[in-house]
């Protein structure tokens, strides 16, 4: 079951929470239970994925405010049909992080650290995600006749 259940995109959108947040869910794995848990599962690995290359601020540098455990994954409804899933990184400050010089890792200094583990990974993933739902729909249907 994912994390959080969102109602709507950017600033206006609301969490859905409570019995409230099981009632959404099941009414969107019961639309199409493939789908959600194709989705499920890419975001959960995604999210994991991004926690382990998370990089964390050198002790020289100051206390790490823990931005690397500050994962989540979800799904949000968008009106009037669209259903996405997403991972997000909760803190404040994700984004802004960049990669510094003295990083143990292969990505490139001075690059976004959100870009290179979780925004670039979430959008090369997009076609396998597409190919597994397709595949698992099919044998769905050739297993009803």
């Amino acid at each position: 079951m994912p994390k959080t259940i969102r109602y709507g995109k950017g600033r206006g959108s609301v969490e859905i929470t409570g019995a409230s947040r099981d009632m959404f869910y099941q009414i969107i794995k019961d639309a199409d239970p493939i789908i959600v848990q194709v989705l499920e599962d890419t975001t959960e690995k995604l999210a994991k994925d991004s926690e382990q290359q998370w990089l964390v601020r050198q002790a020289k540098y100051g206390e790490s405010k823990g931005s690397k455990y500050m994962h989540r994954t979800g799904i949000r409804i968008i009106p009037p049909n669209t259903i996405e899933a997403f991972v997000e990184n909760t803190a404040p400050y994700a984004y802004a992080i960049r990669v510094g010089r003295e990083s143990s890792t292969n990505i490139r200094q001075g690059k976004r650290l959100a870009d290179a583990v979780l925004w670039s990974p979430a959008k090369a993933s997009v076609d396998k995600v597409l190919k597994e739902i397709a595949e698992k729909t099919v044998k769905r249907i050739a297993g009803m006749k």
